[in-house]
């Protein structure tokens, strides 16, 4: 089974494979999966092999726009340095051309060996990958971000997986029951969870759970958190969420597994979250 082949708008995975062949399969794969759904896909990073994919097999969706390879210069790296915010903005305009376009959705894949360089300010990535949740959990972009563990070393690997809600390595396939999934949700506001929240993902969950708080309209009381579709929930996930809920005061509710919640938030010393249900 091809490793990325079940693939979501929303998705957000870190691809760890120290095969070159797996790796330009699996970045192809997604490429024609996008093209095919009619979606743009965007290639950023890509190396010679992926290139040669782009050369040889999508010459007319280059040409009509549908597929582009921005250069490093022209998206990460636009100020010579890397800044999480200016690569945020920059992601952000990426899914904005794409939904004015028209296209259904947009497919971003990156090759990121380049952070393994000394790149100014690459300290600050796990950040920007955190951060960029919140632009997926809209649900119209997904994105494969491609860590060579040959280039990275395991502490490095473990930040970046922890700021992804999936992560896919040699052998083994994306597996969506597995992942995390979070959507945004606008009646009632907030965020929809379905799958495996845990240490793995809790950086990404964190980052989103903060920016529904932060994003609450005025004239809303709360924001809900529905965790109906949530399979299984580490002590580290339930951190995240307690800590989002002591400081909503008030702003912040859960429905679906009470005794879940109850459980877990006893186990950090907190009495149950108002508004579980």
């Amino acid at each position: 089974m091809p490793l990325l082949e079940r693939l979501s708008p929303g998705d957000h995975v870190c691809l760890t494979v120290d095969d070159d062949m797996v790796r330009r399969e699996a970045l192809t794969e997604v490429i024609e999966s996008g093209l095919r759904y009619g979606c743009r896909v965007v290639c950023c990073g890509a190396g010679e092999e992926v290139f040669g994919f782009v050369k040889q097999r999508a010459g007319a969706a280059l040409a009509s726009g549908a597929l582009r390879v921005p250069s490093l210069e022209s998206s990460y790296l636009r100020t010579g340095v890397f800044d999480p915010v200016v690569a945020l903005s920059y992601l952000r305009r990426e899914v904005d051309e794409a939904r004015d376009a028209g296209y259904p959705g947009v497919y971003l894949l990156t090759d990121m060996s380049w952070a393994g360089r000394p790149v100014p300010g690459i300290a600050a990535l796990p950040e920007y990958e955190a951060q960029a949740n919140t632009v997926f959990a809209e649900g119209y972009a997904l994105a494969v971000c491609a860590y060579d563990p040959r280039v990275f070393d395991v502490p490095a690997l473990r930040g970046f997986a922890q700021a992804h809600l999936a992560t896919v390595g040699t052998g083994a396939s994306f597996d969506p029951a597995g992942a995390l999934r979070m959507r945004r949700t606008r009646d009632p506001f907030g965020l929809c969870l379905e799958g495996e929240a845990d240490l793995l993902n809790q950086a990404a969950l964190s980052a989103v759970v903060g920016q529904v708080l932060d994003s609450l309209p005025a004239g809303v009381p709360a924001a809900v958190v529905d965790l109906s579709s949530v399979r299984f929930m580490d002590t580290a996930a339930a951190r995240v969420l307690l800590l989002a809920w002591q400081r909503a005061a008030g702003r912040l509710q859960f429905v679906g597994q009470p005794a879940l919640m109850a459980r877990l938030f006893q186990l950090h010393g907190a009495g149950q979250p108002a508004g579980n249900a």
